[in-house]
């Protein structure tokens, strides 16, 4: 009687020490599109909240995100998510968000860049979101839409020194 008692117990133990974990996949998605009606390139990027918090280094009501909140997340994208459009970067401004609770995910949206392409001109994309926390199991993926220039691209970014790079 005391055996299975015990062996319960170790089980509920395990149980309970794996829940605590975060989840396993250390990931963000992010969109940049180009509109070449309006000349302008959007971003908006998706974190598992968690791991982006930890990052940030502080907590924050995602639901309701305070100025200074928006401010920390821009500061934050500007210095580790670099799009240069012939060696100029274009800064990161908080549009909204969205979060969902369910899926610990967060969808930043940020305003609208100026970017009137034409041939010859150069793209530079680095993503080093979230690799000082997670460093090799961190994974940045990017879809990139820049037409008439070219459909779809897709670009992962799994270490710091990962970037793309494209000529119009």
């Amino acid at each position: 009687m005391k055996r299975p008692a015990q062996i319960g117990i170790l089980v509920l133990i395990v149980i309970m020490t794996f829940s605590s974990f975060t989840h396993p996949l250390k990931v963000t998605s992010s969109l940049i599109n180009y509109d070449t009606d309006t000349q302008k390139i959007k971003v908006e990027c998706r974190v598992f909240v968690d791991d982006f918090l930890l990052s940030l280094g502080r907590d924050m009501n995602c639901h309701k995100l305070t100025n200074k909140d928006k401010s920390v997340i821009e500061n934050y994208f500007n210095k580790y998510f670099i799009i240069e459009l012939n060696n100029k970067k274009l800064p990161f401004k908080f549009e909204t968000s969205d979060y969902n609770e369910n899926f610990n995910v967060l969808n930043i949206q940020f305003l609208e860049n100026d970017a009137s392409i034409k041939k010859g001109d150069i793209l530079k994309v680095s993503n080093k979101l979230l690799f000082d926390e997670f460093e090799f199991v961190q994974s940045n993926r990017m879809e990139l839409r820049f037409k008439p220039f070219f459909k779809v691209a897709y670009f992962e970014s799994t270490n710091i020194q990962d970037s793309f790079s494209h000529t119009f």
